[in-house]
């Protein structure tokens, strides 16, 4: 009976790893700069975009941020049960929909690291015989979380330094409307390299799917040729998910940056791509949205525009909330599932 109650749970903990995969395209932004510059027919971008999310999150399943998530954070001789897992994900998601009812855009990577650690503190505490300090790899539970802190604020410096860099080699030389204007065409087509290579990097950070399915690797639920086909399943429903779903959110953005330049989009683009592939590299999953934000404050800084602090502020307060909100909320549904003995 056992048995057969984990067997089914690892089947759901696929299918939901697979469901997120789908949502990390769908709510994905990244084309909304290439759309709104009418680069490329709306479709066409869709379907570059998809493939180049997915791409990213195939090639960089076999370690990296997926390592991170579903072994390194743990402590040593420590495996997730299909129970943490289960409770990492249902703690991910209601923190997630409770900051979608608030209008808040939320991070999913702060979200699912806050959960993990939530359940691995319960566990050592009542499990017996583990250790509440080696439960956890602190060390990289620390690098992690430093790296929510500095990837925004180097997007923002970044951005700053690259626009002030580009305009005064070439922007502020140009003479006239129309050397604007030829010149704005040109960086249209740089945008779109831009927006690819970063498409690639936002996939390959995104540790919340395969992160599930490395950590159902590293208990031995799944073999490796299994999970490389599940990872390659979850590249593709990103790429559908951006396709069928992220359409919607992307019209939106790219209605309101038709009167944005695209010199300004690949500045962004280039400047959170640079971000998300360190970060990979290091195996440091970090807010996509997150670093978004800061490189267009950081341009809006640059071009000595107003900057909205009231709702940037509001934004910080959820944004620090969501790791130990997501603890002590993963921690009291693991909590009941061990008190029924399902540890």
């Amino acid at each position: 009976m056992a048995d057969d109650l984990t067997s089914i749970l690892i089947i759901v903990l696929i299918i939901m790893a697979v469901a997120l995969a789908f949502s990390i395209g769908a709510n994905d932004e990244t084309l909304s700069a290439l759309v709104g510059a009418r680069v490329l027919k709306f479709k066409i971008a869709l379907f570059i975009g998809g493939v180049a999310i997915g791409t990213g999150m195939i090639l960089f399943s076999s370690g990296f941020v997926a390592k991170t998530v579903g072994s390194d954070i743990l402590g040593e001789g420590i495996t997730y049960t299909t129970f943490m897992l289960l409770t990492v994900l249902i703690s991910s998601i209601l923190w997630l929909v409770i900051g979608s009812f608030a209008g808040i855009p939320l991070s999913s990577t702060h979200s699912l690291v806050g959960s993990v650690v939530g359940v691995l503190i319960v566990y050592a505490i009542f499990q017996g015989g583990v250790n509440p300090d080696t439960a956890l790899n602190w060390t990289k539970v620390g690098n992690v979380v430093l790296s929510w802190f500095l990837s925004p604020i180097f997007g923002l410096i970044i951005t700053f330094l690259l626009f002030k860099l580009i305009a005064k080699l070439y922007l502020s030389r140009l003479k006239g409307l129309n050397q604007i204007e030829l010149s704005e065409k040109y960086f249209k087509w740089l945008l779109l390299i831009a927006v690819i290579f970063a498409e690639i990097w936002v996939g390959a950070n995104s540790g919340e799917a395969l992160g599930i399915l490395y950590g159902l690797l590293d208990n031995g639920s799944l073999n490796l040729t299994q999970y490389y086909i599940y990872a390659i399943i979850c590249g593709i429903f990103a790429c559908v998910g951006i396709y069928i779903a992220a359409r919607y959110v992307i019209r939106n953005l790219a209605s309101q940056m038709i009167d944005s330049r695209p010199s300004e989009g690949l500045i962004i683009q280039i400047s959170s791509a640079i971000i998300l592939m360190v970060a990979t590299i290091f195996g440091l999953p970090i807010s996509h949205s997150h670093v978004i934000v800061f490189c267009i404050i950081g341009m809006s800084l640059a071009q000595k525009k107003d900057i909205d602090y009231k709702a940037l502020g509001k934004m910080a307060i959820y944004w620090f909330l969501t790791f130990p909100v997501a603890a002590i909320l993963a921690g009291t549904i693991y909590f009941g599932f061990f008190s029924f003995g399902f540890p």
